[in-house]
């Protein structure tokens, strides 16, 4: 798609207004820049420029990076195209809350991580040492994401998420 005919959904967001209400602000601000990283490449952008830009202003240069950090790696033994919500809904995407719960699990349980993330990548190990960067960076913002082992009630479906 050519950014030039398509508006940009994310001119509005707020980081807020992203995801279930269940969510922390850590997790939100995390499902913000996937989104983020998703509406970038849609519109055929380059999204490490978007995020550094986008995400280093609103939160810090330090979770741009690590954010990128782990995008990149995501993308250079992705399985499959990850299945993203639309900007700014309340709704929440299966492979968004792999990757958030393995972000908030990776440093207590890599283990419980790797099995999350073993559908969506090649080798999970080194995606969770990414997002263990991601994760410090986060609580380094007083955005520490919630170590979620169980399935959160705001997840349940009509299909179950598999954890």
């Amino acid at each position: 798609m050519r950014s030039d005919l398509f508006p940009d959904p994310f001119n509005h967001a707020s980081i807020d207004d992203c995801g279930p209400t269940a969510l922390t602000r850590g997790e939100r601000v995390l499902l913000w820049m996937l989104r983020q990283w998703v509406t970038a490449r849609v519109l055929g952008q380059e999204p490490g420029e978007r995020l550094s830009r986008q995400a280093g202003a609103l939160i810090s240069p330090r979770v741009a990076t690590a954010f990128i950090l782990m995008m990149t790696t995501i993308e250079g033994q992705v399985r499959r195209p990850l299945c993203v919500a639309a900007p700014c809904r309340q709704a929440y995407a299966e492979d968004e809350q792999r990757l958030v719960t393995a972000c908030g699990v990776c440093p207590a349980a890599p283990e419980i991580a790797g099995r999350l993330l073993e559908d969506l990548v090649t080798t999970p190990e080194t995606v969770i040492v990414a997002a263990r960067f991601l994760n410090t960076a986060l609580a380094h913002e007083a955005l520490a994401l919630p170590l979620r082992v169980e399935e959160p009630e705001y997840a349940k479906a009509a299909r179950p998420t598999l954890h």
